[in-house]
């Protein structure tokens, strides 16, 4: 399988053409700022056991082993991309300023750095929406909802986004440790392992895309 082919059902379906390179070539150093930054959380005491875990597997790989997995070929953040609902209640904001500064979702984040980094993913989330809106589903798991709501906003707008909204930023698959552990250990050997690793997260992510878009009624790739 090539760097730009995806599962994009439930792991059994066809490969279609993946994000192109420009989408992908971010991806390691948003990654990396991501895990710095969560690497900072469990230094302060995490909220969330799943989160320190990670963070704790992240800190015991050596150099090249996080450069490899912070190049996973999709984000391995989140900001509720995928939950229309969210998004939905956005829209019911006036102004950015509306905006509740807590979600009533589960906080993973405390400390500021957080605030950058989620500055950073609204950015290419938008980025994303405006240019490879299909891509971003397999990038980021993002809704065709919150695409179009990201894409009708200015750049600065999602960058005002990411200070209002910080703590929606978790990592992905918190509920999913047994993945977790596939994708820092297939960074720390390298090599098939971590083109297992690769491929495991890929079909979930898209599989999870596939069954959202099914149950919002939106068709899926």
């Amino acid at each position: 399988m090539s760097d730009h082919e995806w599962d994009t059902r439930d792991g059994h379906g066809p490969w279609v053409a993946g994000p192109p390179r420009e989408v992908i070539e971010a991806l390691p150093e948003l990654n990396g700022f991501c895990f710095q930054v969560l690497a900072e959380q469990a230094r302060a005491g995490s909220p969330h056991r799943a989160a320190q875990q990670i963070a704790e597997g992240w800190l015991a790989l050596d150099g090249p082993a996080r450069r490899r997995a912070a190049a996973y070929p999709y984000l391995l953040f989140d900001a509720g991309f995928a939950d229309p609902h969210r998004w939905q209640n956005l829209d019911l904001a006036r102004q950015i300023n509306d905006l509740p500064p807590e979600s009533a979702y589960e906080r993973v984040f405390t400390v500021t750095q957080a605030v950058s980094a989620t500055e950073l993913v609204f950015v290419y989330a938008w980025s994303l929406a405006r240019r490879h809106a299909v891509q971003a589903r397999l990038v980021l798991g993002m809704h065709p909802l919150c695409a179009e709501w990201l894409a009708a906003r200015s750049v600065l707008g999602a960058h005002q986004l990411g200070q209002r909204l910080w703590t929606w930023l978790r990592p992905r698959w918190l509920n999913t440790p047994e993945l977790w552990a596939e994708l820092l250990q297939g960074a720390a050997e390298g090599g098939a392992a971590h083109q297992r690793a690769r491929v495991q997260g890929m079909r979930l992510l898209a599989a999870e895309t596939a069954a959202a878009l099914r149950h919002s009624g939106h068709d899926a790739l």
